[in-house]
């Protein structure tokens, strides 16, 4: 999926005072699983809020939400799995189409 841009701030990112425009599977990845249920007004129930689940030991829910969030976003899941050992989630998941 192509979209505007965004830098580590989430500043746009501009070239020759042109908005960048590229693939940005990756960032609508991160903002989905950043943000928290209902800070998106037109979609209340749109978000992970990973940081919910940063001290909780129910890995498993925070998989599955993880994966119907994508889902629900058009991506098709490959695989959602979390490395208890280095403590990073994995996924796979890419728009279709």
């Amino acid at each position: 999926m192509k979209d505007l841009l965004l830098d580590t701030n989430n500043d746009l990112i501009l070239n020759n005072a042109d908005l960048n425009i590229g693939v940005s599977d990756g960032q609508h990845q991160e903002h989905l699983l950043i943000a928290q249920k209902g800070s998106v007004k037109q979609f209340s129930d749109t978000g992970v809020g990973i940081e919910n689940y940063l001290n909780e030991s129910e890995i498993d829910a925070m998989l599955r939400e993880v994966r119907y969030q994508f889902e629900q976003d058009g991506m098709a899941v490959n695989e959602v799995s979390y490395d208890e050992q280095q403590g990073k989630l994995n996924h796979d998941a890419k728009y279709s189409g």
